[in-house]
């Protein structure tokens, strides 16, 4: 259960949360086991997200799912969760029952938003549906990501300070397109960033027939036939499923040395995948990666990212103006900036 937590990771939200509270003049030992509690749950939804997104990296490193086996994994993920009850309760003596209260409210909301968001994303891609508009991405992510890594942070970390609910919920408002810029900006590193340093599975998204903004874009700045072509190759699914990617690959390499025939081969793969469409190949990838960045929809989705980042720099601004200069006022107004500018 150590694994992902001592992986190096950012600790966004637990940085989120301690720099709200002390911001507003809120104890460091009032939120400290409610923002490692915050990252408790991140760690619990990456083990969930990768299993279900058949990854196979995390910061660097084989995924739980990967070293462990799927069945092990959900259960540390489980387990994960089970874990952050005990310092959320522990809040009574902290913060008092009132407040602790509070923020078990905010966590529940913010566990119910984030599974939403999770099964809207699922039922996307299972029904290789295409024809959503911008704004439907916007309430998945806002849902997916903006509430865990964004919201829910700031409103705790808001509420330990001290302020009623309204304070709180105003404030956290700011955070909403923090949300949005950040889930962008990962997609599009998934995309074009550097392998070296990324840390994740690159071009992951593409693999999954994840419905990122990019792709929702170039889908439709593509002609007839590549958007025919494309949503061809979406529908197939990931080669990994079942666990059979290593079966996969061992076929692909006796195919590439002529060891069976053509027909064989996919005999093999049918019997393998079963009666559906057969898992995507590297060139139907390539393909895909190739239209994102004719389309200029890579451009596009920064251009969209960088919106909503200057957005929120201006909402969080207008928020914090009152409260004294301090390091965590610097590092909440610098958020919209790391939100976008960051390389992994």
């Amino acid at each position: 259960m150590r694994d992902y937590p001592l992986r190096y990771g950012k600790s966004l939200r637990p940085a989120i949360a301690v720099a709200a509270c002390r911001a507003f003049g809120g104890p460091l030992e009032g939120v400290a086991a409610t923002a490692a509690t915050l990252e408790l749950f991140h760690n619990a939804f990456l083990i969930h997200d990768d299993i279900e997104d058949q990854s196979y990296l995390r910061r660097d490193e084989e995924t739980l799912n990967r070293k462990h086996g799927v069945a092990a994994a959900i259960n540390v993920g489980d387990a994960m969760l089970a874990a952050t009850m005990p310092p959320l309760l522990g809040n009574i003596g902290r913060i008092g029952l009132g407040r602790s209260l509070r923020i078990l409210r905010i966590v529940e909301r913010m566990a119910r938003e984030s599974a939403e968001g999770q099964m809207l994303e699922l039922t996307w891609i299972s029904q290789n549906a295409w024809d959503q508009r911008d704004r439907d991405y916007v309430r998945l992510v806002h849902k997916k990501t903006g509430w865990y890594s964004f919201i829910a942070p700031a409103l705790a970390g808001a509420v330990i300070a001290g302020l009623s609910d309204a304070q709180a919920e105003s404030f956290a408002r700011a955070f909403v397109c923090l949300g949005v810029a950040f889930q962008i900006q990962d997609d599009v590193l998934n995309l074009a960033a550097e392998r070296d340093g990324y840390g994740k599975d690159f071009w992951g998204d593409l693999w999954e027939g994840k419905h990122t903004l990019i792709l929702m874009e170039a889908l439709r700045r593509a002609d007839d036939s590549e958007r025919v072509r494309a949503l061809g190759v979406l529908a197939r699914p990931h080669p990994g499923v079942g666990g059979l990617a290593a079966a996969r690959a061992k076929l692909d390499e006796l195919r590439a040395q002529k060891k069976i025939s053509k027909a064989a081969y996919e005999d093999l793969l049918r019997s393998a995948f079963g009666d559906g469409p057969a898992p995507k190949e590297y060139a139907d990838i390539v393909f895909l990666r190739d239209l994102v960045e004719r389309t200029g929809a890579l451009d596009y989705a920064r251009r969209v990212a960088v919106r909503h980042a200057r957005r929120a720099q201006r909402e969080i601004a207008r928020r914090v103006a009152p409260l004294p200069d301090s390091e965590h006022k610097l590092f909440l107004l610098g958020l919209g900036d790391f939100a976008v500018d960051r390389a992994s």
